[in-house]
């Protein structure tokens, strides 16, 4: 049953990724009143959003908490019993791609700038304006679900170092994935960034990628990040 489901994964998977590389338009990059600064990661499947901790402490209305005493928060998305480390099986993997049964949100949390722990080659640093990062925020709080008393729900968390997990809204599958929550995420921070059928991290990560070296070249970053 399982190579079933993977040999029709496989063919609707590269159906879909068919046609769907592009690059975002350099018009639409924002490089004007572009003060705050984000870093997009990828890693093997899966994408993030890493953000100054001070962002979250003066914006989020939902984890604004996990944000004090520290200089980092990182944010991501996935199927709750995979994402949490509840089970890593290759057939786990594969039955949440059509019957994930719930979705979760991660958030760890640094104390001191983890770019030692995160290869330069899978992240990007990017620039966005001050209603752009409000969005931001606001799209990753309206991300978590909440309960009667308007509290998060934890998730355990099936590893050390892994952070904390909460349960999420959405429904995760084939074709809403960790790297589509992502690229709704950049979305939202005001960035042409397309996010229909980009299933793979590497669909993602090169149009953020290009934005940043965009944004390099016009003097909105600095080159050495």
């Amino acid at each position: 049953m399982i190579i079933g489901w993977l040999r029709l994964a496989g063919c609707i998977f590269f159906a879909a990724l068919a046609g769907c590389s592009s690059l975002p338009d350099k018009t639409k990059i924002p490089t004007a009143n572009t003060s705050q600064q984000i870093y997009f990661i990828y890693r093997e499947w899966h994408t993030s959003i890493l953000l100054p901790a001070n962002m979250v402490r003066s914006h989020s209305k939902v984890i604004g908490h996990e944000a004090a005493g520290q200089q980092f928060v990182r944010i991501g998305w996935g199927d709750g019993d995979y994402f949490t480390g509840k089970s890593k099986s290759f057939g786990t993997a594969t039955r949440a791609l059509f019957i994930s049964r719930y979705s979760a949100l991660q958030v760890l949390t640094y104390t001191q700038a983890p770019f030692n722990e995160i290869p330069a080659e899978t992240r990007v640093p990017i620039a966005i304006t001050d209603k752009g990062l409000r969005q931001l925020i606001r799209y990753i709080d309206n991300s978590f679900v909440r309960d009667d008393k308007g509290q998060l729900i934890p998730l355990p968390a099936y590893g050390e170092g892994v952070g904390h997990f909460y349960l999420a809204e959405g429904e995760y599958g084939l074709f809403s994935n960790c790297n589509t929550w992502s690229s709704r995420a950049l979305q939202a921070a005001g960035l042409p960034v397309r996010s229909r059928l980009q299933l793979t991290a590497q669909s993602v990560f090169e149009q953020a990628r290009a934005i940043s070296d965009y944004q390099i070249s016009q003097g909105r970053i600095p080159a050495s990040q």
